[in-house]
Protein backbone atom coordinates (compact mmCIF):
# COMPACT_ATOMS: atom_id res chain seq x y z
CA UNK A 1 0.00 0.00 0.00
CA UNK A 2 3.01 2.00 0.89
CA UNK A 3 4.30 2.18 -2.47
CA UNK A 4 1.39 3.05 -4.14
CA UNK A 5 1.13 6.21 -2.40
CA UNK A 6 4.53 7.11 -2.82
CA UNK A 7 3.37 7.23 -6.43
CA UNK A 8 0.84 9.74 -5.83
CA UNK A 9 3.07 12.06 -3.43
CA UNK A 10 6.15 12.84 -5.66
CA UNK A 11 4.58 13.68 -8.63
CA UNK A 12 2.11 16.09 -6.57
CA UNK A 13 5.20 18.02 -4.76
CA UNK A 14 6.73 17.85 -8.35
CA UNK A 15 3.66 19.58 -9.85
CA UNK A 16 3.38 22.33 -6.87
CA UNK A 17 6.79 22.53 -7.48
CA UNK A 18 6.73 23.48 -11.05
CA UNK A 19 3.45 25.53 -10.69
CA UNK A 20 5.02 27.82 -7.60
CA UNK A 21 8.08 28.55 -9.62
CA UNK A 22 5.64 29.60 -13.36
CA UNK A 23 3.96 31.68 -10.83
CA UNK A 24 6.68 33.10 -9.68
CA UNK A 25 8.14 33.93 -12.69
CA UNK A 26 4.86 35.04 -14.46
CA UNK A 27 4.73 37.35 -11.34
CA UNK A 28 7.87 38.46 -11.61
CA UNK A 29 7.19 39.15 -15.58
CA UNK A 30 4.16 41.50 -14.54
CA UNK A 31 6.03 43.53 -12.19
CA UNK A 32 8.86 44.21 -14.36
CA UNK A 33 6.61 45.44 -17.12
CA UNK A 34 5.41 47.87 -14.44
CA UNK A 35 8.40 49.16 -13.13
CA UNK A 36 9.25 50.06 -16.64
CA UNK A 37 5.87 51.83 -17.65
CA UNK A 38 5.96 54.01 -14.34
CA UNK A 39 9.80 54.98 -15.03
CA UNK A 40 8.58 55.64 -18.56
CA UNK A 41 5.69 58.21 -17.54
CA UNK A 42 8.15 59.73 -14.38
CA UNK A 43 10.85 59.99 -17.37
CA UNK A 44 8.49 61.69 -19.73
CA UNK A 45 7.04 64.53 -16.93
CA UNK A 46 10.41 65.06 -16.01
CA UNK A 47 12.11 65.55 -19.14
CA UNK A 48 8.85 68.00 -20.08
CA UNK A 49 9.39 69.95 -17.20
CA UNK A 50 13.10 70.34 -17.00
CA UNK A 51 15.61 71.63 -19.40
CA UNK A 52 17.43 68.38 -21.02
CA UNK A 53 20.98 69.48 -21.68
CA UNK A 54 23.17 67.98 -24.56
CA UNK A 55 26.85 68.62 -23.44
CA UNK A 56 29.56 69.19 -26.02
CA UNK A 57 30.62 65.67 -27.85
CA UNK A 58 33.67 65.20 -25.85
CA UNK A 59 31.70 65.30 -22.53
CA UNK A 60 28.68 63.49 -23.45
CA UNK A 61 30.61 60.66 -24.28
CA UNK A 62 33.19 60.63 -21.24
CA UNK A 63 30.10 60.69 -18.97
CA UNK A 64 28.25 58.09 -21.04
CA UNK A 65 31.76 55.65 -21.22
CA UNK A 66 31.48 55.82 -17.21
CA UNK A 67 28.06 55.18 -16.94
CA UNK A 68 28.48 52.54 -19.23
CA UNK A 69 31.27 50.70 -16.95
CA UNK A 70 29.03 50.78 -14.00
CA UNK A 71 25.84 49.51 -15.92
CA UNK A 72 27.80 46.21 -17.21
CA UNK A 73 28.50 44.72 -13.22
CA UNK A 74 25.21 45.73 -11.95
CA UNK A 75 22.82 42.79 -11.18
CA UNK A 76 19.98 44.17 -13.54
CA UNK A 77 21.58 45.14 -16.77
CA UNK A 78 20.14 42.03 -18.89
CA UNK A 79 16.73 42.76 -17.96
CA UNK A 80 16.39 46.78 -17.87
CA UNK A 81 17.67 49.42 -20.57
CA UNK A 82 19.31 51.99 -17.85
CA UNK A 83 19.39 55.34 -19.52
CA UNK A 84 21.24 58.65 -18.55
CA UNK A 85 19.94 62.15 -18.70
CA UNK A 86 21.66 65.19 -17.83
CA UNK A 87 18.90 68.04 -16.74
CA UNK A 88 19.71 72.09 -16.12
CA UNK A 89 19.91 72.70 -12.70
CA UNK A 90 22.69 73.90 -10.35
CA UNK A 91 22.34 71.85 -7.12
CA UNK A 92 24.58 69.04 -6.68
CA UNK A 93 22.13 66.02 -7.05
CA UNK A 94 21.32 62.93 -9.07
CA UNK A 95 19.20 60.99 -8.70
CA UNK A 96 17.04 57.51 -10.27
CA UNK A 97 13.89 56.49 -11.44
CA UNK A 98 12.16 53.30 -11.48
CA UNK A 99 13.24 50.95 -14.79
CA UNK A 100 16.77 52.29 -15.10
CA UNK A 101 16.15 56.19 -15.66
CA UNK A 102 18.62 58.17 -14.10
CA UNK A 103 19.45 61.85 -13.84
CA UNK A 104 22.08 63.85 -12.99
CA UNK A 105 22.38 67.37 -12.48
CA UNK A 106 24.51 70.23 -14.22
CA UNK A 107 25.71 71.57 -10.67
CA UNK A 108 26.74 68.04 -9.96
CA UNK A 109 28.87 67.41 -12.98
CA UNK A 110 30.35 71.20 -12.17
CA UNK A 111 31.57 69.95 -8.82
CA UNK A 112 32.61 66.83 -9.37
CA UNK A 113 36.98 66.97 -10.02
CA UNK A 114 36.99 63.40 -11.59
CA UNK A 115 35.49 60.37 -13.44
CA UNK A 116 35.83 58.37 -10.29
CA UNK A 117 33.51 61.28 -8.39
CA UNK A 118 30.72 60.89 -11.30
CA UNK A 119 31.18 57.40 -11.14
CA UNK A 120 30.68 56.80 -7.43
CA UNK A 121 27.29 59.32 -7.64
CA UNK A 122 26.23 57.16 -10.73
CA UNK A 123 27.16 53.87 -8.97
CA UNK A 124 24.86 55.22 -5.87
CA UNK A 125 21.53 56.12 -8.52
CA UNK A 126 22.26 53.07 -9.95
CA UNK A 127 21.95 50.87 -6.88
CA UNK A 128 18.80 52.65 -5.95
CA UNK A 129 17.20 50.82 -9.52
CA UNK A 130 18.89 47.20 -8.98
CA UNK A 131 17.57 46.84 -5.11
CA UNK A 132 14.24 48.30 -6.85
CA UNK A 133 14.04 50.83 -3.83
CA UNK A 134 11.51 52.94 -6.02
CA UNK A 135 8.99 49.97 -6.67
CA UNK A 136 9.40 48.59 -3.03
CA UNK A 137 8.14 52.09 -1.75
CA UNK A 138 5.67 52.23 -4.19
CA UNK A 139 4.03 48.76 -3.33
CA UNK A 140 4.15 49.79 0.53
CA UNK A 141 2.08 52.71 -0.45
CA UNK A 142 -0.45 51.22 -2.99
CA UNK A 143 -0.56 47.75 -2.42
CA UNK A 144 1.22 45.58 -5.14
CA UNK A 145 -2.77 43.92 -5.42
CA UNK A 146 -3.73 46.98 -6.58
CA UNK A 147 -0.83 47.60 -9.01
CA UNK A 148 -1.45 44.44 -10.67
CA UNK A 149 -4.64 45.30 -11.29
CA UNK A 150 -3.19 48.55 -12.97
CA UNK A 151 -0.94 46.32 -15.35
CA UNK A 152 -3.86 43.71 -15.99
CA UNK A 153 -6.04 46.01 -17.65
CA UNK A 154 -2.82 48.71 -18.80
CA UNK A 155 -4.64 50.32 -22.05
CA UNK A 156 -7.10 51.06 -19.26
CA UNK A 157 -5.24 52.87 -16.49
CA UNK A 158 -3.22 55.36 -18.16
CA UNK A 159 -4.28 58.14 -15.95
CA UNK A 160 -3.66 56.28 -12.70
CA UNK A 161 -0.34 54.90 -14.42
CA UNK A 162 0.67 58.61 -14.55
CA UNK A 163 -0.23 59.93 -11.33
CA UNK A 164 2.00 56.72 -10.04
CA UNK A 165 4.67 58.05 -12.07
CA UNK A 166 4.16 61.10 -10.01
CA UNK A 167 4.50 59.30 -6.62
CA UNK A 168 7.94 57.88 -8.23
CA UNK A 169 9.06 61.61 -9.20
CA UNK A 170 7.83 62.53 -5.25
CA UNK A 171 10.51 59.36 -4.21
CA UNK A 172 13.05 61.08 -5.74
CA UNK A 173 12.54 64.61 -4.30
CA UNK A 174 11.81 62.96 -0.37
CA UNK A 175 14.38 59.90 -0.30
CA UNK A 176 13.73 56.33 0.28
CA UNK A 177 14.66 56.51 3.58
CA UNK A 178 17.66 55.73 5.44
CA UNK A 179 18.44 52.27 5.34
CA UNK A 180 17.91 52.15 1.96
CA UNK A 181 20.30 55.02 1.00
CA UNK A 182 23.25 53.00 3.21
CA UNK A 183 22.51 50.75 0.96
CA UNK A 184 22.81 51.68 -2.12
CA UNK A 185 26.02 53.50 -0.82
CA UNK A 186 27.26 49.90 -0.09
CA UNK A 187 26.24 48.67 -3.92
CA UNK A 188 27.37 51.74 -5.40
CA UNK A 189 30.61 51.27 -4.04
CA UNK A 190 30.60 47.36 -5.19
CA UNK A 191 29.41 48.55 -8.38
CA UNK A 192 32.22 51.32 -8.88
CA UNK A 193 35.14 49.01 -7.86
CA UNK A 194 34.07 46.26 -10.03
CA UNK A 195 33.78 48.81 -12.48
CA UNK A 196 37.48 49.24 -12.05
CA UNK A 197 37.18 52.50 -9.61
CA UNK A 198 38.32 53.29 -6.61
CA UNK A 199 35.48 54.03 -3.57
CA UNK A 200 38.33 57.18 -2.59
CA UNK A 201 37.46 59.07 -5.09
CA UNK A 202 33.66 59.13 -4.07
CA UNK A 203 34.84 59.69 -0.48
CA UNK A 204 36.94 62.77 -1.50
CA UNK A 205 33.57 63.75 -3.17
CA UNK A 206 31.59 63.48 0.21
CA UNK A 207 34.82 65.36 2.55
CA UNK A 208 34.69 67.69 0.18
CA UNK A 209 30.95 68.29 0.16
CA UNK A 210 30.76 68.38 3.95
CA UNK A 211 33.96 70.88 4.22
CA UNK A 212 32.37 73.59 1.53
CA UNK A 213 29.31 73.29 3.51
CA UNK A 214 30.34 73.05 6.94
CA UNK A 215 28.07 70.78 7.94
CA UNK A 216 25.47 73.77 7.12
CA UNK A 217 22.44 73.73 4.61
CA UNK A 218 24.02 75.27 1.48
CA UNK A 219 21.02 75.93 -1.22
CA UNK A 220 23.81 74.24 -3.58
CA UNK A 221 23.56 71.49 -1.98
CA UNK A 222 20.14 70.90 -0.19
CA UNK A 223 18.37 68.64 -2.47
CA UNK A 224 21.10 66.05 -1.64
CA UNK A 225 20.93 66.36 1.82
CA UNK A 226 17.30 66.21 2.02
CA UNK A 227 17.37 63.20 0.97
CA UNK A 228 20.69 61.38 2.08
CA UNK A 229 21.78 60.61 5.52
CA UNK A 230 24.18 62.73 7.12
CA UNK A 231 27.33 62.88 5.09
CA UNK A 232 29.68 62.21 7.93
CA UNK A 233 27.66 58.83 9.06
CA UNK A 234 27.83 57.89 5.20
CA UNK A 235 31.48 58.96 4.64
CA UNK A 236 32.35 56.66 7.93
CA UNK A 237 30.39 53.73 6.57
CA UNK A 238 31.90 54.22 3.39
CA UNK A 239 35.79 53.86 5.08
CA UNK A 240 34.15 50.70 6.78
CA UNK A 241 32.63 48.20 4.11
Amino acid sequence: MRKPLRCLVFPLIALLLVSSITYAGFFDSLELSLEKEIGHNAYEEITTGMKVVKLPATEEERLQAIFRRLVNVSERKKELQYTLTVVEDNTVNAFALPGGYIFVHTGLLAFAESDGEIAGVLAHEIAHVDRKHGMSQIKRQLGMAFLLQLILKKSEAKEELGKIGAIAINLTQLGYGREAEYEADRYGVYFMEKAGFDRKEVLNFWERILEQTGGKENPAFLQLFSTHPPTSERIKRIKAL
